[in-house]
């Protein structure tokens, strides 16, 4: 069973919430994040990360300030009640219904609430840093549940009225927000997540961390935010490699040394797999459809996984990645920017390689964490996403 609390949440008063949010790195370019942070002053990308240099006192001093600013001239407000936020986000055909509430420390410890990937110590204490020069968590932990009709009922029938907020955001992502205070409603909500045996975490891991870090230095922060969606709400996108060079073989080594353990076709497009166990690659202005010999795989559960199928018979095996997370020679793209990302990144460097995955499943995800094991990381790119700024949570 997961425990949740309404809570009072500070968000946009005298400002429209459209300028106030933090756009992410992964939608926009360094130079148009730069343009939007010069166009809107109130803009939580200040608060963030105000220079670019997290850890140097100036800097989250300046965060500081400007928060302490946005509060002062009423830009944002603090709520006097108790409060749950249902959540809506809409990108294209998709939709996704869910709430923001509190979650406990506890939960997390206790792995009712589970996790997928690893948390890096180093990117912990950056996010702890940030929250505690605030004692405020400027964005929710994005988790999945296992969808509950009545919990999805009792959403839908609190969302007849006009939202307290209703804006596209700057991926186009449509987000709306009513705030809900409604006794019987915190009852109710409450009450239907005893169904609920457990919340995974999709998006926000050293975020939690940090939480959880935070919580261990004031053991009375034992309490964080969180934006939760059921499961068949929740969208994965692929999450591509782009490998800077091909480890010093030439083209016809590389393929030739990949064929031992894929299938290789060329292809006249642009190649978006379609089914596990497919991958696509793109080099030299040339596209290849590659299909894993399955029969060389063990029968572990973690070890089948595409992401896993791609790292141990290419990066590692071929390419010499040894370190997913830190290997200068690899890039990440989100699935969210197309294939036609990959394309340009390979043509700028044309001894470079790239290769386009099937995204993650909801399920493997689901097993991975109810297995204690982890995925590689950026094994999975859920999008769209809960907006840094929205609602924001003051712990101290």
């Amino acid at each position: 069973m997961v425990d949740i609390w309404p809570f009072c949440g500070t968000r946009p008063y005298n400002q429209d919430a459209k300028t106030l949010i933090a756009p992410s790195t992964d939608h926009l370019s360094i130079e148009n994040i730069e343009i939007f942070r010069k166009n809107n002053y109130w803009n939580y990308l200040k608060i963030l990360n105000p220079v670019g240099q997290l850890k140097e006192k100036d800097s989250l001093l300046e965060a500081k300030n400007h928060f302490k600013e946005m509060k002062k001239n009423n830009v944002i407000k603090k709520d006097e009640v108790l409060h749950f936020y249902i959540y809506q986000i809409q990108l294209g055909n998709h939709n996704q219904l869910g709430f923001l509430s509190l979650a406990s420390i506890k939960d997390f410890e206790k792995k009712i609430i589970k996790p997928h990937e690893k948390i890096y110590e180093s990117r912990k204490i950056e996010r702890a840093d940030q929250m505690m020069n605030l004692g405020t968590q400027i964005g929710p932990i994005y988790v999945s549940y296992p969808s509950e009709n009545n919990i999805r009922d009792l959403l839908l029938s609190n969302i007849n009225k006009p939202p307290s907020y209703d804006f596209e955001s700057f991926d186009n992502s449509v987000h709306r927000l009513w705030c809900i205070n409604d006794l019987n409603f915190i009852k109710e909500l409450k009450s239907f997540l005893n169904n609920v045996k457990s919340f995974y975490i999709a998006d926000g891991h050293h975020r939690m961390g940090a939480m959880e870090y935070i919580s261990k230095k004031n053991p009375t922060n034992e309490k964080f935010m969180i934006a939760a969606f059921p499961s068949n709400e929740s969208k994965i996108f692929d999450y591509n490699r782009v490998i800077k060079d091909l480890n010093g073989l030439s083209k016809d080594e590389f393929i030739n040394i990949l064929s031992n353990d894929f299938k290789i076709l060329k292809k006249e497009s642009a190649f978006k797999p379609s089914r596990k166990n497919e991958f696509g690659m793109y080099h030299e202005d040339q596209w290849y459809a590659l299909e894993f010999l399955s029969s060389n795989i063990s029968d572990s559960f973690i070890d089948s996984l595409d992401i896993n199928i791609l790292n141990n018979f290419c990066l590692t095996k071929i390419l010499n990645i040894k370190d997913v997370n830190n290997d200068e020679r690899i890039r990440f793209i989100a699935g969210c920017h197309g294939l036609d990302a990959l394309e340009k990144k390979v043509n700028e460097n044309p001894n470079s390689v790239a290769f386009s995955i099937f995204p993650s499943e909801i399920t493997d995800v689901i097993r991975v964490a109810d297995e204690n094991l982890t995925m590689p990381p950026k094994s999975t790119w859920f999008d769209p996403k809960p907006l840094d700024g929205l609602v924001v949570y003051e712990f101290e």
